[in-house]
């Protein structure tokens, strides 16, 4: 286990009783008590409407629909897979006798290079692939080949990368991923995203938990989804869903669940069936925030997981990594990762200076994919929001 799990588990949730553990509780509380007065000072001119978010419009200055995907708590619950998903429910369900509606998805391009400039950058025109994963971030270019049709625009400024979709792919509705603080900007809907078995982490904010802002916040969601919730119990799901209803009782509340759909064979893109490494030996290795989770899928669907590589998440990879992993899959018949992990490294398997005896197993992708148990109500939620969208623009 590694000291960060140590520290989650045992520090910050309270499990570990010794006396180091509780001083650096003590000691952490005070600060995440100035990281949520400095939160609400910071909001307060939003509040009070002395400071107005800024609301996309398009050229003829009418207010443009804005949907944002995020969490409340750092690591991962999804919000990729969503961000896809929801893309692909709005295009899907474009008034009958008119084309499908167009999306255009802004991400803030996570670890990319030039992350911290100010000018917005294509990822993709919904055609051509125009940044790779070191230059766009792995999360945007994964987004980018799972949704064709759809432009990818990443930067910080969620503003300034809005405008530029707007000015180039002129579209429908433009969906935010992993946006819920940025507070500049308006949305006429957030969705937010809460893993099933714990939802609020320890209900403590940064860094005292892992929370990004207090749970009470969550009152301002249009659409709670609970993820992973065939891995809560009866008990953990029933009370996650009684504490959403109470901190937000005018949200759309779904359950949903990360389910596998294929393996993709690198750098082909080939899709395999679930069952292909049923019995079989492979190697994992993913930098992801929750690697076990992803470990567990791939134990589920048969394989024998003989070795495990862990590495920080969004690591941007090296050669030397790559060489590492190859010496350490010999003997494997697959090395496995994350689509998310695949976009980084694809293209540069098999490495060649892994120094082995023998060539390294095949790549391969695990495909997986939001599963909503929702029926038709999702995507009333996703029109509403867009027919609600102030001004005289409707799709």
């Amino acid at each position: 286990m590694r000291i960060s799990d140590d520290l989650i588990a045992g520090v910050l949730s309270g499990g570990d009783t010794r006396p180091r553990a509780r001083l650096l509780r003590a000691l952490l509380t005070p600060l995440a008590w100035l990281h949520q007065v400095g939160l609400e000072l910071y909001l307060l001119p939003f509040r009070t409407g002395l400071r107005r978010r800024f609301r996309l419009r398009d050229a003829h200055g009418r207010p443009f629909p804005t949907i944002a995907i995020g969490n409340l708590s750092s690591g991962g619950t999804g919000k990729t897979p969503m961000a896809a998903l929801v893309a692909r429910r709005l295009m899907e369900n474009g008034p009958p006798g008119r084309p499908r509606v167009r999306v255009a998805l802004l991400s803030r391009g996570y670890r990319a290079e030039g992350e911290k400039s100010a000018v917005p950058r294509v990822v993709s025109d919904g055609v051509n692939l125009l940044l790779d994963a070191n230059a766009a971030g792995d999360e945007p270019t994964l987004l980018a080949r799972l949704l064709p049709g759809v432009p990818v625009v990443i930067g910080r400024d969620r503003r300034r990368s809005g405008r530029l979709a707007l000015e180039k792919f002129a579209p429908d509705v433009i969906v935010l991923d992993d946006a819920l603080q940025f507070w500049q900007l308006h949305r006429d809907l957030d969705i937010v995203l809460l893993d099933a078995r714990r939802p609020f982490d320890n209900g403590h904010v940064l860094p005292r938990g892992l929370l990004r802002e207090p749970p009470r916040h969550l009152n301002r969601a249009g659409v709670v989804v609970l993820t992973r919730a065939d891995r809560a119990t009866k008990t953990e799901l029933s009370e996650a869903r009684a504490r959403v209803v109470r901190l937000a009782p005018r949200a759309a509340l779904f359950t949903a669940v990360h389910a596998p759909t294929a393996w993709m064979r690198l750098p082909e893109n080939t899709a395999l069936p679930l069952d292909t490494f049923a019995g079989r030996d492979v190697f994992v290795f993913a930098g992801i925030a929750d690697f076990d989770s992803f470990v567990r899928t791939v134990e589920l669907l048969g394989a024998r997981t003989v070795a495990l590589k862990r590495f920080p998440d969004h690591h941007v990879y090296s050669v030397g990594d790559l060489a590492e992993l190859a010496r350490g899959a010999a003997g494997c018949d697959a090395i496995v990762t994350t689509e998310k992990d695949a976009v980084k490294v694809a293209s540069w398997w098999p490495p060649g200076n892994a120094n082995a005896a023998a060539p390294p197993p095949p790549l391969h992708a695990l495909r997986i994919a939001l599963k909503l148990d929702d029926g038709p109500g999702f995507a009333a939620c996703l029109r509403e929001a867009v027919e609600n969208a102030k001004g005289p623009r409707r799709i």
